[in-house]
């Protein structure tokens, strides 16, 4: 009798150690191998500049004991990589970056899928646009962008990041409060967007100022307004749209989610790592005072929240400005 409790207690160990292997310390089975972070535009751009800062500052400070690889999958305003990671369900190996067309595609019908389809992981900052020229240009000012757009209809050029973008978006505030006309140019990202004005096939842009700073400390470019409530202290002789007489305030919320059907555990384990890398020292350091940011720390519940709020701020824009009806 003795023996056959013994040999069951060996049996009870041995099932408890196969289960067991693998589990890192702390009993987590996840993450036991490196994450793909999904960047759904080119490199360069801002959620380019966002999805490499997080990837860095978490394998830095050791937040996780694996890798995030960051893997561009441009195309589609955004709807090729969010499709790609809406196909990895269940599966807590995949992240990616949301930016406006994160809700704007699939608003105006490019995108088979919305944000309720996705995990909400973390929410971590706000971004504002400035619209800018080339330092040749010879427009000096907004004022007369404007007063040349009302002669000549679409004779201004604007690249924008794709047709349907907070760009976009900003764009067609500009027309409506200025009464004019652009020609909008999509260039599937916001780094190609800056290097087709930067060569001169295009009047003008927009850019987060992350994208641009380099090329404003140059002197390759001037901005000319900036969509915030007040000027930014980095560019201190920029205006803000309101100070020259439209009211136009736009930002772009920057955040991450994952495939849907995620389990608990894993969603805990990422958004845990979100949490303490968006407060920290480095965080702020490294990426949100160098690219211009307002600082936000969302986690899962809260940020599913402002994804739905953000929705509908872009579902009434686009239907004041006639996008959709």
């Amino acid at each position: 009798m003795r023996r056959e409790w013994y040999g069951g207690v060996l049996a009870l160990a041995l099932i408890v150690g196969l289960l067991s292997m693998g589990t890192p310390a702390g009993g987590q089975a996840f993450p036991g191998r490196p994450i793909e972070f999904v960047v759904p535009f080119a490199a360069g751009g801002g959620s380019d500049l966002l999805g490499r800062a997080i990837a860095k500052i978490i394998a830095d400070e050791r937040l996780l004991p694996v890798p995030l690889v960051v893997v561009n999958r441009a195309g589609g305003s955004g709807a090729v990589g969010w499709a790609y990671v809406l196909t990895k369900r269940g599966d807590p190996y995949f992240l990616a970056t949301v930016s406006g067309s994160f809700w704007t595609t699939p608003l105006v019908g490019l995108a088979p899928f919305t944000y309720k389809d996705f995990t909400s992981v973390a929410g971590l900052a706000l971004d504002t646009f400035l619209f800018a020229v080339r330092q040749e240009s010879t427009y000096r000012t907004l004022r007369e962008v404007v007063a040349v757009s009302r002669q000549s209809p679409e004779l201004i050029s604007v690249s924008g990041s794709a047709v349907a973008s907070d760009d976009r978006v900003a764009t067609g505030l500009l027309e409506k409060a200025a009464g004019i006309k652009f020609n909008y140019i999509p260039f599937g990202g916001s780094a190609p967007a800056l290097t087709a004005l930067l060569g001169g096939h295009v009047s003008s842009t927009w850019l987060n100022p992350g994208e641009g700073l380099e090329q404003l400390k140059a002197g390759k470019v001037r901005a000319l307004a900036v969509t915030s409530t007040q000027r930014l202290k980095i560019l201190p002789d920029v205006p803000t749209f309101r100070e020259l007489g439209y009211d136009i305030v736009w930002e772009q919320f920057r955040g991450v989610v994952m495939p849907p059907a995620v389990p608990a555990e894993a969603l805990r384990v990422i958004s845990d790592a979100m949490m303490k890398m968006c407060r920290s020292a480095r965080w702020q350091k490294e990426y949100i005072e160098p690219n211009v940011l307002q600082p936000v720390c969302q986690g899962p519940q809260e940020f599913g929240k402002t994804l739905e709020e953000i929705n509908e701020k872009y579902r009434t824009t686009f239907r004041d400005l006639g996008v959709i009806r």
